[in-house]
């Protein structure tokens, strides 16, 4: 196949709760550290890493863990920096979802108490500012784990991105709680938030979230798309406040409760919609199983009635390629 060129490996960075990876892909990834080391030894050894990894890469040295990756390229990246940024470090929660995919870390318990992540992760990122690592022009940072409303040190992050140039932030929330950093985004046209609502009605958004916020997650969607619209530089910015629908067998895998969503989303002033399989537990527990066919229906929905009501669709890419080989 000749030199392999990874760019998840030389131009990005994975911070997770029990260590720093170069893979962003969730694939097995080079392991950088388990935050023994102070913030600074960190930075330090991530720079020394990143060098040895690419010219391993280049003499068509394949770290263990990629060698069977889909993911691996022969496509040289003239970047050297860092593009990409991945938030997935704490695992607590403010919302009770029966198919999270941290559950088995978080025993299902969930609370509005707000805690620290990992405060060595903000001071490492502002050393590999101060080492030159970090792209000031391209950077991505995709923020996901538990929730931002309930991690304490999200405000400082997201300033000390602004601070930088950040070229742009997706943050996934359960949209309890309004916040002040995700507006600060939208205004400034740097960012992106998505809410997984799953339902456009009260009760089964009670059952599938054990939580009675529904109505309180409609409005603070609301509240984001007015703030994402004050940015004058794209009129399409509001695109960038998500409503997402994942299908979840015996909740809301039928035509009644996506067609409640999606007027739901068009009466609270949405203008773009995700609908995605429950892959999760899917790829782990059904593995080798046929894709169940209400997904091909709800999906083939979901795209004409969105062109009717003319909301902007995203498909779930993974859910996409699942769909397309018919099994898990």
């Amino acid at each position: 196949m000749g030199n392999i060129y990874c760019k998840f490996l030389t131009n990005c960075l994975s911070f997770h709760q029990k260590n720093v990876r170069f893979c962003t892909t969730l694939q097995l990834g080079e392991i950088v550290s388990v935050y023994q080391e102070n913030p600074k030894e960190l930075a330090d050894k991530i720079c020394e890493l990143r060098r040895q990894i690419k010219d391993n890469l280049l003499s068509n040295i394949v770290p263990k863990g990629c060698q069977n990756c889909i993911y691996r390229s022969s496509e040289k990246t003239y970047n050297d920096k860092i593009q990409r940024i991945d938030l997935y470090y704490w695992y607590h929660c403010n919302c009770g979802c029966f198919y999270c995919s941290y559950r088995d870390e978080t025993k299902g318990e969930f609370s509005d108490k707000i805690i620290y992540g990992n405060s060595k992760i903000y001071q490492i990122i502002k050393e590999l500012y101060k080492l030159n690592q970090i792209d000031l022009n391209n950077l991505y940072v995709n923020v996901g784990g538990g929730d931002i409303g309930v991690l304490k040190e999200f405000p400082k992050l997201v300033d000390l991105f602004l601070k930088h140039n950040l070229n742009f932030s997706t943050c996934e929330s359960s949209g309890i709680r309004y916040l002040k950093p995700v507006e600060k985004l939208l205004k400034k046209g740097k960012g992106a938030i998505t809410v997984a609502v799953c339902t456009g009605n009260r009760d089964i958004y009670k059952k599938i979230k054990r939580r009675d916020k529904y109505l309180q997650v409609m409005k603070n969607l609301k509240r984001y798309v007015l703030a994402a619209k004050k940015y004058k530089g794209n009129i399409h910015n509001a695109d960038n406040v998500v409503s997402k629908y994942i299908i979840l067998k015996g909740f809301n895998d039928n035509i009644e409760e996506v067609e409640k969503w999606l007027l739901e989303s068009k009466k609270y002033g949405l203008t773009c919609v995700e609908i995605s399989m429950e892959f999760c537990w899917g790829i782990h527990t059904k593995k080798g199983q046929k894709i169940e066919n209400y997904n091909y229906e709800i999906f083939d929905y979901v795209e004409k009635r969105t062109k009717e009501l003319g909301l902007l669709l995203k498909k779930n890419t993974t859910s996409i390629e699942l769909m397309q080989q018919g099994t898990y």
